[in-house]
């Protein structure tokens, strides 16, 4: 009688042990990742070839492609002073529309970033300009577009083919490969009649100054990331995309400098 009521307490204690046991595995707050380090970072671009090396890739996919790429300050000579510098009188990007070698094409030339952990709530932040061309009494820029793109699908880089939204061929969908826009800096409008796309033009003038045109000066942006059902390893990058562009077409050319990531905390 006593072996057997032994039994049963011991039997009685091994149930309560394996309950315990397995409400402690099934624990949410055990089922939560541990939060992820800060991701921040910034790039002066106070040299091209460093910044490539950490990372950055140019990739340029413009129909057709010119000879024209993102160099250090814009080529031999800077366009103009950077926004910031730690040692480069020519420390930043820049990139022009002969990227495309035809007369009035596809401008399509891609910055993308290291891959990086993105959430909602983290933000992109970078200063850009235009170029002036001295037209006449006063300098304009010929009309630029700038996109910021990111990759939430993988960490990749496929871009996509670059194609003419006119043509037959064009798919939205895949016209960014596995990039998504998240912003435009001065997108154009399509005229019907003229069959051309328009941009509203950067000048010196001050009679016809433009607010929503692409910025002569450095001018920050900040964008906030949104959309994350979690955080995701993926990529952000600037897309210099300007169509019509060329020798005789839109586009003259920018510059991108002191670009953050800053991770939410």
């Amino acid at each position: 009688m006593r072996k057997f009521t032994l039994t049963r307490i011991i039997l009685f204690m091994c149930v309560i042990v394996t309950g315990v046991t397995a409400c402690k595995k099934d624990d949410p707050a055990t089922l939560i990742p541990p939060p992820l380090p800060d991701q921040s970072f910034v790039e002066e671009f106070d040299t091209v070839a460093s910044a490539y090396h950490r990372g950055w890739m140019p990739i340029n996919n413009s129909s057709p492609r010119g000879y024209s790429l993102w160099s250090q300050g814009g080529g031999p000579q800077p366009y103009f002073a950077p926004y910031s510098s730690k040692g480069s009188y020519a420390g930043f990007i820049a990139c022009d529309a002969l990227v495309t070698e035809a007369d009035a094409a596809v401008a399509s030339n891609w910055l993308i970033s290291p891959p990086v952990w993105m959430k909602n709530g983290d933000k992109i932040v970078f200063y850009t300009r235009a170029v002036l061309f001295l037209d006449g009494s006063f300098s304009q820029d010929y009309g630029n577009n700038l996109e910021v793109c990111i990759n939430r699908k993988n960490d990749g880089t496929n871009v996509g083919a670059a194609v003419d939204p006119r043509s037959p061929g064009f798919d939205y969908a895949a016209d960014r490969g596995d990039f998504e826009l998240i912003h435009s800096i001065n997108p154009p409008t399509y005229s019907n009649a003229d069959d051309w796309f328009y941009y509203r033009i950067s000048t010196d003038d001050p009679a016809a100054y433009d607010p929503k045109a692409y910025p002569a000066n450095w001018t920050r942006f900040e964008i906030t990331l949104a959309g994350f059902s979690k955080p995701h390893k993926g990529r952000f990058a600037f897309r210099y995309y300007t169509l019509d562009a060329g020798y005789t077409g839109n586009g003259s050319a920018v510059g991108i400098d002191s670009v953050a990531f800053v991770s939410k905390q």
